[in-house]
């Protein structure tokens, strides 16, 4: 399910907020105005992925602690299509339709877990650009609650 504002999980409206006060004026912001210092309690979230145009592919530079610590694994270094992640045609959707309309892109969804628990993922992703034109990295979390009540959705 994609959503159309980053209002559910305060992390990530938080990121949204941040990466709209530094882009400014410009359609979206550069890598060097990000500053970890700033959103220091996002970053164990947080993935910072770098963008390959022909052809199209996602390559992640940064993974947050969190981020490997529920995917079981580190995959800094490697591409979004190498990876097995859940729905990972919707993944790359958000990220070319960041990329191409250099807009921030949400998604929430839902991922079953060996435990029977449920958990509720929302992803944000918000493109950063060097020349103000062309989309070069983005910056993305991905956050969740868990719950064991299947008719329980946090943004519903």
């Amino acid at each position: 399910m994609y959503i159309a504002s980053p209002r559910h999980l305060p992390s990530i409206r938080q990121l949204h907020d941040y990466w709209t006060l530094c882009r400014g004026n410009r359609a979206m912001p550069r890598r060097a105005d990000i500053d970890p210092a700033d959103i220091r309690h996002l970053l164990p979230n947080i993935y910072l992925v770098d963008i390959e145009r022909a052809p199209f592919r996602v390559r992640y530079r940064v993974v947050g602690t969190s981020a490997v610590e529920w995917q079981g694994r580190d995959f800094t270094g490697y591409y979004l299509d190498e990876m097995r992640f859940n729905k990972p045609d919707e993944l790359m959707t958000l990220y070319r339709r960041a990329v191409e309309e250099k807009i921030p892109t949400y998604r929430s969804t839902t991922w079953p877990q060996p435990n029977g628990a449920t958990r509720a993922v929302e992803t944000g992703i918000f493109p950063l650009s060097e020349d103000g034109e062309h989309v070069s990295q983005c910056i993305a979390i991905e956050d969740f609650e868990e719950f064991r009540d299947p008719a329980y959705l946090p943004w519903g």
